[in-house]
């Protein structure tokens, strides 16, 4: 390929890039629920901001001895919890031991758990259940999170507003309509300069051809 070629091919990609749209991805946020011993502090989450793809992070804070919780959340939305298909965490623990190193002496050891709904997850109310173990003692404690819809709006015309035939065109400021109007006349300064230079430089060549053909016409005739 010529450099030429090279050059026209890397600009028409700049080009294309430049109007290729950039995807709006949702960012996604996690809500966290802390669980004590008194009981979970979030309870029902109902707040419209959690939407589609957000995740829930679960902390358990209660450091009574001998104390476990676990989480269960129904993600089918059957209302009943389902091993194998229904998500469910390890039993957590108020503190995990650490080696000198800084390491867990038990990996399967954890404080908290996250889930995250998926993009394009299903616009409900999903109940989960968390398990509080104490010596054997089990409780249930039983709440929701309801998933909303990620909406991306672009804004628009909103309720009262005209747009279409017939409706008023609201007229430029002063400012604004002077500040178009001198780029207009700059504009047109430009064009009268260039178009006398064109004029000038024409006239120039055709001045000078014109001397040059009577210069030879006079050779002529002397050679006569």
């Amino acid at each position: 390929m010529s450099k030429k070629g090279g050059v026209l091919t890397t600009g028409l990609l700049l080009v294309a890039c430049m109007l290729t749209p950039i995807a709006s991805a949702h960012e996604q946020k996690t809500l966290t629920v802390i669980m004590s011993e008194q009981g979970v502090v979030s309870g029902n989450i109902t707040d419209p901001a959690f939407v589609q793809g957000n995740a829930i992070w679960f902390q358990m804070h209660d450091d009574t001895e001998n104390t476990t919780m676990s989480v269960r959340l129904d993600t089918n939305l059957n209302g009943v919890f389902d091993a194998g298909e229904d998500f469910e965490s390890v039993p957590l623990v108020h503190e995990c031991e650490m080696d000198e190193n800084g390491s867990l002496v038990d990996e399967d050891c954890a404080v908290s758990t996250t889930f995250a709904f998926d993009l394009n997850a299903t616009v409900a109310t999903y109940l989960f259940w968390v398990h509080h173990d104490n010596n054997g003692t089990e409780s249930i404690w039983n709440h929701s999170v309801t998933v909303h819809k990620d909406v991306h709006e672009e804004e628009g015309p909103t309720p009262g507003d005209c747009f279409g035939i017939g409706c008023a065109v609201e007229e430029a400021s002063q400012e604004d309509q002077a500040s178009e109007n001198e780029v207009n006349e700059n504009s047109l300064v430009v064009l009268l300069l260039l178009l006398s230079l064109i004029g000038g430089t024409a006239l120039a060549l055709s001045i000078f051809k014109e001397r040059s053909m009577l210069k030879t016409e006079k050779t002529y005739l002397n050679e006569e």
